[in-house]
């Protein structure tokens, strides 16, 4: 039976029974999951196709006419397009729910453009040299992409302030109590979504409102009877995020969800949320069955991690040798600004729970002190504030990773300390040992540095994620986010 098939015979009833929004209910679970684009959402990426399409032609043109006598041949002029094209949707950039107003995709935008245009023309210059007569400009290729760059910024920019336009005045309604469900709308608050939020609990058929947000309309607490469908419309909100049960929701709440979820109004369990809008999975959804998921695809035996072990091989000793220079100066400058040795070493838990030392470079005096660094930690030397600021400091686990101790992205190497304690405090905690921990990974470029225990749960919610999603387009996206991340200064 299908879900419209199941509404369509609720709404026929005056009133609807529980075995019959019990078998709703369970249609409504499942089509909670996200699956697929709605209509608008398929608009947005369409546009932006197209839009890349048009700045495609509009720069190859360009090229064919300011550099015709110097022109490259037609399928080098392809080159650029299928790389570039490649990277924006590895860093989701034809994704409608994608921030095009921020700062930091501007940045991730260029640094794929630029890492893209860099791989183009090592591949035209490697395919010129088994075609002699093809003498490819210089200047071609990086002028093609610098013009698609304008363009397709500011096309993504335009949809960016139509999108924020739109949700200015709405709201988020949450459907949930609890711990669970206050932590959310904090959540959501924290990262600065442009909307209010209200949260509502379902425990009856009356609703106690709450709202969430600097600018909400509806302040402190009330009583109201919970008609989504007309809170939906008066209310303007963009979408409703189920903090709770939907097996245990009363009945006259269901049937008002499943009006709504039939009507187009996009209503997700808050982990769905978070998965699709945060890129994190939320530690409420896992359980002891959440790494027999169909959807989890780690497997350390697979063809990608023994290309990626190969991958952290050659990188980490090239890098170490090329840069033993700037290893060198940095060490002197460490040891003439305060005592100590240059390299601090520490005890850190890896894969399988294994512990090693790992090696960085020292940006704290020697003394104990709490086990978290704070941002104005008067521990921390002169040099040790710029260090972390640029990520210098952890150059030196270049040599955890040519050993096998690390890799160079996964979950941060948590103190052996720390991991004790939140084996404690975090359900399943033991789930981010799954795999080696790295020197960038989701949670360091997605999140700040962790100061307590509340801070270590999400930072574990975007380890799960990068656990669940293992790939070569994950890694791709972190390591783009890690350069933004290196060149802005935003270490700690």
């Amino acid at each position: 039976m299908s879900f419209r098939t199941v509404y369509k015979n609720i709404h026929a009833a005056e009133d609807p029974s529980w075995s019959a929004l019990g078998t709703a209910g369970a249609a409504l679970n499942e089509a909670l999951a996200p699956r697929g684009l709605t209509r608008t959402e398929r608009f947005a990426t369409l546009f932006l196709v197209g839009t890349d399409l048009v700045a495609w032609v509009i720069a190859t043109v360009l090229v064919l006419l300011l550099v015709a006598n110097d022109a490259p041949e037609d399928y080098h002029l392809v080159t650029g397009p299928l790389l570039v094209t490649l990277a924006l949707y590895v860093i989701n950039g034809y994704n409608r729910r994608t921030d095009f107003l921020s700062l930091e995709y501007f940045s991730e935008h260029l640094v794929a453009i630029t890492i893209s245009a860099a791989c183009a023309m090592l591949v035209t210059y490697v395919l010129s040299t088994f075609n002699l007569s093809v003498k490819p400009s210089r200047a071609a290729i990086p002028f093609q992409l610098a013009v698609f760059a304008l363009i397709s910024l500011a096309a993504r920019r335009f949809l960016g302030g139509r999108i924020a336009a739109k949700h200015a005045s709405g709201c988020l309604l949450v459907l949930g109590e609890g711990k669970k469900a206050e932590r959310f709308c904090k959540n959501c608050v924290e990262l600065v979504i442009n909307r209010n939020i209200e949260l509502i609990s379902p425990s009856s058929e009356t609703a106690q409102l709450k709202s969430f947000g600097t600018h909400s309309a509806r302040k402190g607490r009330g009583t109201v009877q919970p008609d989504l469908p007309d809170l939906y419309q008066s209310s303007g909100c963009v979408a409703v995020a189920l903090a709770c049960d939907v097996s245990k929701l009363h009945p006259a709440i269901l049937h008002r969800l499943i009006r709504l979820h039939c009507s187009g109004v996009r209503v997700q369990t808050v982990e769905a949320f978070q998965e699709q809008h945060w890129q994190r999975v939320s530690a409420y959804a896992v359980g002891p069955d959440w790494l027999f998921d169909n959807e989890f695809v780690l497997s350390h035996g697979s063809i990608y991690s023994q290309l990626k072990r190969l991958g952290d091989i050659l990188f980490s000793l090239c890098a170490l040798v090329l840069l033993s220079p700037l290893f060198l100066l940095i060490a002197c400058i460490v040891r003439l600004d305060s005592p100590g040795p240059a390299i601090f070493r520490q005890e850190r838990v890896g894969r399988d729970g294994r512990v090693f030392s790992m090696c960085k470079f020292r940006t704290m005096c020697e003394n104990e002190g709490d086990i978290y660094t704070q941002k104005t930690d008067a521990r921390i030397t002169r040099s040790g504030r710029w260090l972390r600021i640029f990520r210098l400091d952890e150059f030196p686990q270049l040599w955890n990773v040519l050993v096998g101790d690390m890799s160079l992205i996964g979950p941060r190497a948590e103190w052996v300390k720390c991991a004790e304690i939140y084996e404690q405090e975090i359900p399943h905690y033991h789930i981010r040992h799954l795999v080696h921990p790295g020197i960038t990974g989701w949670a360091q470029v997605k999140y700040r540095y962790g100061e307590n225990t509340e801070d270590a749960l999400t930072k574990f919610e975007y380890d799960l994620y990068y656990i669940r999603h293992y790939s070569f387009e994950m890694d791709f996206r972190i390591a783009i986010k890690t350069i933004y991340t290196i060149i802005g200064g935003r270490g700690r």
